[in-house]
């Protein structure tokens, strides 16, 4: 399957701990997949097991290596999916067995999904939590995932990132308990150089450390540059460290 978001928060986490993210830890859905061959696949009615993440194969503008079949051919036009029940799992526009635009739905009868195109070039996945508030969001342009933003069940905001467009890093990175308080965040503060602003918070939302970091695009990654500060649990600046090359060249205690 393709999505597997609750990772990301721990993925991230690591990131901003100070090793970063490289291109090739990106997500899942903005991984595009390219086969010479398309396989043919129809869609699993009544069996749960699988999920109704199945239907992410079948998009083509994100990368799906599959095609549906519709009574011996390529579907076209509206298509539905129904539970045993007979609720409505899946309904979605096909062209040639390529997923256009759909709606995805729970057993519950709550709306689990829905992909759109919102013009030539962008098109935005959504998904939901079963009580219904909005999940995540994720912004293709190109086919290429952009942003990508995720919520606790609560509605707050547990996750976002930007990506560079052309570039392989992102211009954003910030996460969140689910009560608000932030836990960690990079942003980029120096377009030229490359280089961002990194902070990290203790549980209660006082910032523990804060400092600078550039990315090498030698390496993939990026690294921690200059002075940073480092904050006891009470908000009070315990030491600095000087970095160099992504490693510690000094340590001074602050009086």
């Amino acid at each position: 399957m393709y999505t597997t978001y609750p990772v990301r928060a721990l993925l991230i986490a690591a990131a901003l701990g100070g090793l970063t993210r490289s291109l090739q830890a990106q997500s899942p859905l903005g991984q595009l997949l390219t086969h010479d061959e398309m396989a043919v696949v129809t869609p699993p009615v009544a069996d749960l097991t699988e999920g109704i993440e199945v239907y992410d194969r079948l998009i083509h503008s994100l990368g799906g290596d599959s095609l549906r079949s519709c009574a011996g051919a390529a579907c076209n036009g509206w298509v539905e999916d129904h539970y045993p029940d007979g609720l409505l799992k899946h309904r979605g526009y096909y062209q040639d067995g390529r997923l256009l635009v759909f709606k995805n739905y729970f057993p519950s009868g709550r709306m689990e999904r829905e992909f759109k195109t919102i013009s030539n070039t962008k098109c935005l996945l959504r998904t939901f939590h079963d009580g219904g508030a909005l999940r995540s969001e994720a912004l293709y342009v190109n086919g290429d995932q952009l942003e990508y933003t995720d919520y606790h069940p609560n509605g707050q905001l547990r996750y976002k990132e930007v990506k560079h467009p052309d570039d392989p890093y992102y211009l954003v990175m910030d996460l969140f308990a689910e009560n608000g308080t932030p836990i960690s965040s990079l942003n980029l503060v120096d377009k030229k150089k490359v280089i961002f602003e990194q902070k990290e918070y203790w549980p209660d939302g006082k910032l523990s450390s804060s400092g600078r970091s550039q990315f090498n695009p030698r390496r993939f990654d990026t690294q921690r540059i200059g002075e940073w500060t480092f904050f006891d649990e009470t908000g009070k600046a315990a030491r600095t460290e000087q970095y160099i090359d992504g490693k510690v060249h000094e340590v001074a205690e602050v009086k």
